[in-house]
């Protein structure tokens, strides 16, 4: 099987929260030999995300053009809310028909940003009650990252009151890009994204008729991204038809390590 992984010239893209606690990489799952191929998309990076809420269809835009000198990448591997990015990348990509292939797909709801901003607020200061962080819940995207991006930067001046603004910025960059990223994935849609080849954990869950096959695993999410365990499955997918493939239910795919 592993074969078949070399014969392909173009790059791996793999798209990846840089700043994850603990994070998760795709690097233990992919055939050792797509290392040197791959190109790395964290979309926390966007330019400006800590001061804006961009659309998605955007973002894929950018990171399509910051791609392009690699040429046309073989597949793209994406993970929870990147899910929906993912796709949207591969719809600005050139080359028709590229491989989207997604481990435990989530799309943000509308309450998910607040629930980011207190995960974050008390990782700042444990201290907090969640009272005393706002509701961003239903507010316009760039009001609600402002109000965050304000009530993070006091946190840090709570705790120094005489640092300087700019400083303050510096510290809360990484998690109000967080916020921004979140807000944009977490805008009213009327439909799920349409997805390739999901991969699942076992505690996860996607619709079939929302992707064009789901794996499921009786792997957790640590064996899942930090073992080989599903390399063939990865390599089986990308050995497989980019394009023209009928749209049919497959046989679950259950590995354990």
């Amino acid at each position: 099987m592993s074969g078949n992984t070399t014969t392909h010239a173009g790059p791996i893209v793999v798209i990846e929260f840089g700043n994850e606690i603990p994070q998760r990489s795709f690097d233990p799952v992919l055939p050792p030999e797509l290392h040197a191929h791959r190109v790395r998309i964290d979309p926390l990076r966007y330019p400006g995300l800590a001061e804006k809420v961009p659309d998605l269809a955007a973002q894929a835009r950018h990171w399509a053009a910051e791609i392009a000198t690699a040429g046309p990448p073989r597949a793209v591997f994406a993970y929870c809310t990147a899910a929906e990015l993912a796709s949207m990348l591969v719809g600005e990509l050139p080359a028709p028909g590229t491989p989207l292939v997604v481990f435990d797909p989530v799309v943000p709801d509308p309450g998910t940003p607040r629930e980011l901003l207190l995960d974050l607020a008390l990782g700042m200061d444990d201290t907090l009650e969640p009272s005393e962080v706002p509701d961003i819940t239903g507010l316009p995207a760039s009001d609600a990252l402002r109000l965050a991006s304000s009530f993070l930067r006091s946190l840090v001046t709570r705790a120094a009151p005489d640092l300087d603004d700019e400083i303050a910025d510096e510290l809360t960059e990484g998690q109000r890009a967080w916020l921004g990223f979140t807000l944009s994935a977490a805008a009213e849609r009327t439909t799920l994204p349409k997805l390739g080849r999901v991969v699942l954990s076992r505690d996860s869950e996607w619709a079939e008729t929302d992707a064009h096959s789901v794996h499921r695993t009786e792997l957790n999410v640590q064996e899942l991204f930090g073992t080989p365990a599903v390399t063939p499955l990865v390599e089986e997918i990308l050995s497989a038809p980019a394009a023209g493939e009928a749209q049919g239910e497959e046989e679950p795919c259950s590995r354990t390590s």
